[in-house]
């Protein structure tokens, strides 16, 4: 039996005796009990918008068409959705790719710094913080009519966002935070996963790890906020071309699964085309991953690509 479950159960006990339970007429669900459920994880579509609208709308519409058949209830992107935040074209291209998945599957999108205004300028987006022409095509009304939808910061705007949502017999979060986050988005986010402590939280930001090697953006938002809660299981970012996972205990002893992906190529169609398929098995205590690219009907399969996570603590939903 896993730690979290012990505690869970020496809780439950106690609370029974002291006379603070009472029984529903229908329990919650159990990961034990409840059925396995997909997310797809896209990385970085900058080239995609910028030159091979095919391959994004090929991804948008994979994830509609699989929607049932692989019950995936949600959809991450990691950022870098334009390659020139100033191209309009570019963002029509975004979104209508990300169109197919409106009304049908939800998604969450982690600002990546070629979203952000500065670049075009010859800014920095560390400390040109603008998302104007993100913020104009997906902006925060867009989202705020989804069950799921938690809130944003700033409020008004989409920069950060979290969604809360219910898979596999867990009660889930996933908070996004904006490329290289300042300390006072750092602290939302913070506030934002101490308010849910029952939540089994996903984080999503552009910027953190190189294959296995967190960078130091990721050192900083690790120290600051990932390791500090109990109940952050992922950490998912991209902005670099490189695949890999780290696994490492946060200050708490749960473990947190760090996953990076990124295949853009400027100059070649066919890595662009590639996302993350992640099934959750909660009878069997696993994750496992898949890439593939719905554009070439292909896998990544190689080690770095394709791969299961054994003995994964799912927490049992309130």
């Amino acid at each position: 039996m896993t730690r979290t479950r012990t505690l869970r159960l020496l809780a439950l006990s106690a609370a029974v005796s002291l006379g603070l339970v009472v029984s529903p007429a229908h329990a919650a669900e159990s990961p034990e009990q409840a059925d396995p459920f997909s997310i797809v994880v896209l990385p970085d579509t900058q080239y995609s918008s910028e030159s091979y609208p095919a391959a994004f709308d090929a991804q948008g519409r994979w994830i509609k068409d699989n929607k049932d058949s692989r019950n995936i209830t949600y959809a991450l992107h990691a950022g870098d959705v334009v390659d020139d935040s100033d191209q309009d074209g570019q963002w029509t291209t975004a979104s209508n790719a990300m169109g197919w998945l409106d009304g049908n599957v939800p998604y969450i999108i982690g600002v990546g710094n070629h979203d952000m205004d500065a670049m075009p300028n010859g800014d920095d987006p560390e400390n040109v913080r603008d998302a104007t022409a993100f913020n104009k095509n997906f902006p925060v009304s867009k989202f705020e009519s989804l069950p799921s939808f938690g809130g944003s910061y700033p409020e008004g705007q989409n920069d950060n966002s979290y969604h809360t949502f219910s898979a596999g017999g867990t009660d889930w979060l996933v908070l996004s935070l904006k490329y290289v986050p300042t300390d006072k988005e750092l602290d939302w986010g913070n506030q934002v996963i101490a308010d849910h402590p029952n939540h089994q939280v996903m984080v999503l930001t552009h910027s953190y790890q190189k294959g296995e090697q967190k960078t130091e953006d990721g050192k900083r938002i690790w120290s600051e906020l990932v390791s500090k809660h109990a109940n952050v299981s992922f950490v998912f970012s991209g902005h670099h071309v490189a695949a890999g996972m780290i696994e490492e205990k946060g200050d708490n002893g749960n473990t947190v699964y760090q996953i990076q992906a990124d295949y853009q190529d400027k100059n070649k169609l066919d890595p662009n085309s590639f996302f993350r398929v992640m099934d959750f098995d909660p009878a069997a205590e696993t994750v496992s991953v898949e890439t593939y690219s719905p554009y070439l009907d292909a896998n990544k399969d190689d080690a770095a690509n394709e791969f299961v996570i054994k003995d994964f603590d799912f927490l049992p939903a309130n």
